[in-house]
Parts: C-alpha cells; structure tokens; sequence
C-alpha cells in the first residue's frame, strides 16, 4: 500500500535504511578495485591514490554502518509509532505480527547493526595498526554486508507496505501471551529456571570480558566472545519470563515490546540497548583476536581487547541492573510477595 509511505515514520526508516545501503554498495564497489590493486608497502602513484580513496571511502562508510545500527532502533519505533493508526496493535508486537515481514525486518534489522558494528570494529583495529594489513580483510567484509543490507531494506520495505491500516490487528496479550501461556496457572512456564540461567550466563559473560580488559590474550577474548553469545540466548528469555511479568506486575504479560513504554519507565530502551552493545563488544572480541597472526602487531590488538573487553564488561553489568530494576521494585511495593504464586 504506496499510502504507507506518506507516514513519516515509515518514510524516514525507508530513506535511512536506504541510505545506509546506497553509501556501502559504494564502498563495495571501491572494495572491488582495494582487493585487485591494493599492494601494500609500495609508494606508487596508483597505490597512494587507492589509500587516499579507501581512506576517505572508510569513513563514508562508517558512517553509514552508524546509521544502519539506528536503524534497528528506529525499526523499533516505526512499529510503535503505527500502533495509533492499526486498531488493535497496543504495541510494536501487534504492528510487527499485523504482516508476515515484519519479524523478518525486525531480526535483519538487528543482524545488519550488528554486522555493521562489527566492521566498525574490524575498521578501528586497521586504522590504530602500524601498516594497513588489514585493509583488504576490511574491505572485502563489505560484500558480506551489502546483501545483508539489502536484506534488511527489503523486508523492511515489504513489511511496512504490506500493512493495512483498515484491519484489526491482535494485541500482544492475545497473541504472545495466549501462545506462550497457553492458558496455563500463574506459576506455570519458566520463570525461574530463565531467571537462574539468565542470571548466571549475564555474570559469566561479564566476568570474561573483565578477564580480556584486565589480561586481553587468545583465551580470554576467545572466552568472552563465547560467553557473551550464550549471555545473549540466556538474557532474552529471562527478560521474555521474568523480567517483563515483574515490570508489569502481572504473570501472564510476557511481551518485551510493552517494556518500551512509559508506564514502565521505558526501561526496555536502555535494558535492550545495553544488551545489545554488550553482545556486541564481546563478540568483537572474538573478531579482533582472530585478527592477531594477520596484524602482526599484538599491542594494538592488546589494546582495542582492552577496550572492548571494558565496554562489554559495562554493558553485562547495566544489562544485568536494568533487569534486576523491575524484579526489586516489586519485591519492595509487594513486601516481598511472590508474582507467581510460589517461589520466585
């Protein structure tokens, strides 16, 4: 529906996640011309005009990885922002699930900001290096990226045309928690067993990455990078089963979306965002480290370790805050009862 675009969510997403394409398919193209002429350490005229071009081509493209990584958030909030226009939609779930595309734009939404940040990554460790022995590597990542957002911009596209503004679209408490509550008791579901394994795997991702910031080598960023990928498989069912109920003071709603709003302090602004960059940093940590033999310079990697391992160190422990806020709020408001009837 072509009338969708004259919403200026809708149209900025679009305009934005385009953008982001147009400036990497163009460093793509560069890319093309870096991998068959780049010759490092030769001072021919060919070869200092390509670093000069790559150079500046790097920088346009950070930027626009920047904006690809907005755009997940900015995805977010189109489908917030159409739940005023969609009868039904209480929250970004309803506008998301009112179209087959739109979880599929959501998750290439997330994979693409965090492929892009994890070039940015990949780029910082080139430029603090000596030589640019990493220049190709970091070039040649950019046709890895450009189909992924291509992606992103189609399903984004799809899902935000596909949506009729006429229908009745199901509410998050019809949809998610009557799917997966099942009409089941208050107690029933994984609440704790989430809580336990969200809470352990949330530590141990940020023990690790304080183990890289403090002593960076192979294992330790190995460690985290690895920790960091199961702190985020444990951290958003725990969010889903017993952060979200806590926030909401009810058993049965488990949708993530409504933690956005205001009624709950907009703590899944920060809760999301501080789990986000701290996947990201862990994971870059793993990148970095495999870039080490091919660098040929362990202090520069040693350093952006450093780096990393104390941004994904931070992030844990805000992930861990921001998600422990609501569990406590209530406890202190109840007295210390139990929202689930039994044993928290």
């Amino acid at each position: 529906m072509l009338t969708n675009l004259l919403r200026p969510w809708v149209l900025a997403r679009l305009l934005s996640g385009a953008a982001a394409l147009a400036l990497v398919l163009y460093g793509a193209f560069v890319a093309s011309k870096v991998l068959r002429f780049w010759r490092v350490g030769t001072s021919t005229e060919g070869q200092l005009a390509l670093e000069r071009r790559a150079e500046l081509v790097a920088a346009i493209v950070q930027v626009a990885l920047a904006v690809a990584v907005v755009n997940l958030a900015l995805t977010v909030l189109t489908a917030d922002r159409l739940t005023e226009s969609i009868r039904g939609a209480m929250c970004a779930y309803g506008v998301l699930d009112a179209s087959p595309y739109g979880f599929a734009a959501l998750s290439l939404s997330a994979l693409a900001a965090a492929g892009c940040a994890l070039w940015v990554v990949l780029h910082r460790l080139d430029l603090s290096l000596a030589s640019p022995a990493l220049t190709r590597r970091k070039f040649a990542g950019l046709f890895l990226l450009a189909p992924l957002l291509t992606l992103d911009l189609y399903a984004t596209t799809r899902w935000t045309l596909d949506l009729d503004m006429q229908v009745v679209a199901s509410c998050c408490s019809v949809g998610l928690d009557a799917a997966l509550g099942a009409g089941s008791a208050a107690g029933a579901g994984p609440h704790g067993t989430s809580a336990i394994v969200g809470l352990v795997a949330v530590l141990g991702a940020a023990l690790t990455a304080t183990w890289a910031w403090r002593r960076p080598g192979r294992s330790a960023a190995l460690t985290a990078a690895l920790a960091s990928a199961l702190g985020l498989a444990a951290a958003l069912p725990a969010i889903l089963w017993y952060v979200a109920p806590h926030a909401y003071e009810t058993p049965h709603h488990l949708c993530p979306f409504c933690l956005l709003h205001a009624d709950v302090y907009g703590i899944g602004w920060p809760l999301f965002g501080a789990l986000f960059g701290a996947t990201v940093a862990g994971l870059g940590l793993g990148l970095v480290e495999a870039q080490r033999g091919a660098s040929h310079d362990g202090a520069a990697v040693g350093a952006l370790e450093r780096r990393l391992g104390r941004a994904a160190a931070i992030g844990w422990l805000l992930t861990l805050a921001l998600g422990a806020f609501p569990v406590v709020r209530f406890a202190v408001v109840s007295g210390g009862a139990s929202l689930f009837g039994g044993p928290a």
